[in-house]
């Protein structure tokens, strides 16, 4: 059996598929020069687990395009944000924001018409203080590296993920022969 992705009516039906997905976020100090309401860039992401196309970094040619299975990303925010309902239909799929607060957000996977799944909801808190903050400072830059190497400040971030596998039916079309 030869597996096409052509509009033949010949279905491989009652098939399950794997497909690995990483989800999470990662928080930066933006230092002394944020307010009291900005203190960190935050993104919140859905990615293939090979993905090395973050917003540092172009990405690899070898990694599994999403956009291949999910038909759109939906990231329900805080209330106190604007727009908090974030829709994407194209990778890369993940939202950047500022604040001050961490709060649970919401993801919701919608898949493209050729799973036979409904939508998939998944919850992920943004962090945006390592667990190990001391509670006495209010200064983030006393527990956080925000030296600033020759021009370029660099930070390091708090970076939450999760890898899954997420089992969907599927209907795969094949030619026979």
């Amino acid at each position: 059996m030869t597996m096409t992705t052509t509009n033949d009516s010949s279905r491989v039906e009652n098939t399950t598929a794997c497909l690995p997905i990483a989800y999470g976020s990662i928080a930066f100090y933006l230092g002394k020069k944020s307010d009291e309401y900005h203190t960190h860039r935050w993104t919140l992401y859905v990615r293939s687990p090979d993905d090395q196309n973050n917003s540092q970094n172009s990405g690899s040619s070898s990694c599994f395009d999403l956009s291949r299975a999910i038909s759109k990303v939906v990231f329900q925010l805080h209330p106190s944000f604007p727009q908090p309902t974030r829709e994407l239909t194209e990778p890369p799929f993940e939202v950047t924001e500022t604040g001050w607060g961490e709060f649970e957000a919401s993801i919701r996977i919608v898949w493209k018409e050729i799973a036979d799944e409904r939508s998939t909801i998944l919850t992920h808190g943004i962090r945006l203080y390592p667990n190990k903050a001391p509670a006495t400072s209010a200064d983030p830059s006393a527990y956080m590296n925000t030296s600033v190497p020759g021009e370029r400040r660099r930070m390091e971030g708090i970076h939450m993920y999760i890898y899954i596998h997420i089992y969907i039916a599927v209907s795969l079309f094949y030619e026979s022969g």
